[in-house]
């Protein structure tokens, strides 16, 4: 995406907050990815450190209005519970707070809540804790933002989602965790920004992809836009000299 350059203001802004892999590797934050439009600020994605995340920015977690959690991998959805709390005690909160995700985000998010803070998810809350699931395949909007979750191959008994989101008039892909899938190749056409995982450089990490399955495929990609992401530590090394654009924490896109 290029900055617009004049005095009209940017359809959208992404921070990528949280770049690595569950491993922090290169000592960047777990997956996590703050998007600001004219009509909405959410996250994709809440690793365990979103918190410091976003003060590190310098970013008010009181301005976000929902949250997408892409699969139930602690390094994406961890930080939901740390959230609550900041919404409970240190940034009290009154309007509604909604968290989307694939089937099963309720249960997931109250049980670690519970699991992690027992004492304090006995409490009523002071905002009422929404949940909407996302279904492969079956757009869904919110303010200005139309989800589109596309199933990936990365876990075996779960849901664990793509998702195509058009925001504030820009378009952006998100690969979640996967394995390179062809598909990438229609969701990507005409898209602003690709955020593409990458965990891996050339040996195999399971359900990811690794730069030298992606490289081969590169010129076939027609995005805007480019940026590997979930970056281990092979692709930490080698990042400099591949010719990608690589996330970095702090990285600001805007469109």
């Amino acid at each position: 995406m290029a900055s617009t350059g004049g005095a009209d203001p940017p359809k959208l802004q992404l921070t990528v907050l949280g770049s690595a892999d569950a491993f922090s590797s290169g000592a960047c934050l777990n997956a996590t990815y703050l998007f600001q439009t004219p009509r909405s600020t959410f996250l994709l994605d809440s690793g365990p450190a979103v918190l410091y995340a976003l003060k590190r920015q310098r970013l008010d977690p009181a301005d976000i209005d929902f949250v997408i959690i892409s699969h139930f991998h602690g390094d994406h959805y961890g930080g939901l519970p740390f959230l609550l709390l900041e919404y409970m005690f240190e940034r009290p909160r009154t309007r509604p707070f909604l968290i989307l995700g694939p089937p099963g985000i309720e249960e997931r998010v109250r049980s670690l809540f519970r699991l992690l803070y027992c004492d304090v998810a006995a409490k009523p809350m002071p905002f009422e804790l929404r949940f909407r699931e996302l279904v492969p395949e079956q757009r869904t909007t919110i303010a200005d933002v139309e989800i589109l979750p596309v199933r990936v191959p990365h876990q075996e008994d779960e849901v664990a989602l793509a998702l195509r989101l058009d925001a504030g008039g820009a378009r952006v892909l998100y690969s979640g965790d996967t394995p390179w899938m062809d598909r990438f190749f229609e969701l990507a056409r005409g898209v602003d920004v690709f955020l593409c995982e990458c965990t891996g450089y050339d040996s195999g990490l399971g359900r990811h992809v690794q730069f030298t399955t992606l490289q081969p495929l590169l010129a076939r990609l027609e995005c805007r836009r480019l940026v590997l992401m979930h970056l281990g530590r092979e692709m930490r090394a080698h990042a400099a000299t591949l010719g990608v654009e690589c996330a970095t924490d702090g990285l600001v896109i805007r469109d």
